[in-house]
């Protein structure tokens, strides 16, 4: 069986447009340089923090309508259109930041940026579902989880090292990545037309798209146990920097826990996703959520840094077990001329839950410290009980159809 391969091999029957996905994701996320110096930028440019503050809650709006609209546009138009436009118009929209005046213009650029910028993520991850098989998914899933955690903790590096020039130099950089994803989507991922919906019940009732999505009641327990899970795990950025401090340690500390977690999870999942990928994804991604809120849980009680450093090992085991689980799960829900939405509002229970975290975590968290962690315990194994009831339903295989002679898994984009 595949999953006893040796993980060299496994890695090397991926496909092609797999791995321009993975490429493709490193760039991008090496050369995210807007989200990491937007507020430092704008506040050099004079602006208060509040009002920087505001133009990246304009990015995190963007985002949110990116991942509604790259579904449909990943659906209808294929993956590749999908992932070009995205590329393309965040290339496009981010170069012009250092050359606006003015608040609300810069903040309505920015929102634009978020739109695009997130316009391909639906497609990415139905690209991925559409021309791996089914026993490699979650493998897939992990090796895309593993060049965005090399791309982000490299990039940054680089993104300070253009600040001390010039924030155009910041801003060109993030370009010049996106139209570089953008030109290997255009040059190496199939074309192939989108595949066409079947008629059926749900869309005699008038249930297309998005809202036969929402009203997959077992889909929508996975996307509410996602919420979760991505509330808690936003502490990590929200709340935990500020219990570090607190407890009189200085923010190098902190960005050493956080260096611990990046290791871990290039080092560990890959290896660890061998074997979880094998187990009922239910119980795999419960149990990931379930270590995740032990492990923040016990952040409030810890005061010492080797302390720290061992529920930094906690909650990291806990994300490299459930997450590249999570990111395949769709597509055991998804029929196949919906995987652009499935994976659309799987990235919308990511927002909602990544702009929660930090808002209700930041409430709490200055009103009782101590109540804060145990939500965050509770919000966990919130996430767990609803994740065991989402079990797909039985679906009938679909045939997509291409009109290039590639195989049909990989000609549906």
């Amino acid at each position: 069986m595949a999953d006893t391969a040796p993980l060299h091999q496994r890695l090397r029957q991926l496909p092609r447009s797999a791995w321009v996905i993975f490429a493709g994701m490193f760039l991008i996320k090496f050369g995210n340089f807007l989200n990491v110096f937007l507020v430092l930028f704008l506040v050099s440019r004079g602006y208060s923090t509040a009002q920087a503050g505001l133009a990246v809650a304009a990015v995190g709006l963007g985002t949110f309508v990116g991942n509604m609209i790259g579904g449909t546009v990943a659906d209808k138009f294929g993956r590749r259109s999908a992932i070009a436009v995205s590329m393309f118009g965040s290339a496009a929209a981010t170069a012009a930041v250092p050359f606006t005046d003015g608040l609300v213009t810069t903040t309505a650029l920015v929102c634009l940026v978020g739109v695009f910028a997130q316009l391909y993520r639906p497609a990415a991850g139905a690209l991925l579902v559409d021309v791996v098989d089914g026993e490699q998914r979650v493998m897939a899933f992990a090796v895309l989880r593993l060049a965005v955690n090399v791309g982000m903790a490299v990039g940054p590096l680089v993104g300070g090292l253009l600040s001390g020039h010039s924030y155009t130099y910041v801003f060109a950089g993030d370009a010049l990545f996106s139209l570089a994803f953008g030109t290997l989507a255009l040059l190496l991922l199939p074309a192939g037309r989108p595949v066409q919906a079947p008629v059926t019940a749900s869309e005699a009732a008038g249930k297309g798209g998005y809202r036969e999505v929402f009203t997959d009641r077992p889909y929508v327990l996975f996307l509410l146990s996602m919420v979760a899970a991505t509330f808690v795990y936003g502490q990590t950025t929200a709340t935990l920097p500020l219990h570090v401090t607190d407890a009189g340690f200085s923010n190098t500390v902190y960005g050493l826990l956080l260096g611990l977690n990046a290791l871990l999870c290039v080092v560990i999942e890959l290896p660890l996703t061998r074997h979880t990928e094998r187990r009922d994804p239910r119980r795999v991604i419960a149990l990931g959520l379930l270590l995740l809120g032990a492990g923040m849980g016990l952040t409030g009680a810890m005061n010492a840094v080797w302390l720290l450093a061992l529920t930094v090992v906690l909650w990291t085991v806990a994300e490299t077990i459930y997450t590249p689980i999570a990111n395949a799960y769709p597509a055991e829900f998804s029929p196949a001329h919906l995987r652009g939405r499935y994976q659309g509002a799987e990235g919308l229970a990511h927002t909602l839950g990544g702009t929660l975290g930090p808002a209700v975590g930041g409430l709490l968290y200055g009103i009782n410290a101590p109540l804060h962690w145990t939500v965050c315990a509770a919000v966990a194994a919130l996430g767990a009980v609803l994740v065991l009831g989402a079990k797909p339903g039985v679906r009938q295989t679909e045939t997509p159809a291409a009109e290039t002679p590639e195989p049909v898994s990989a000609a549906s984009n």
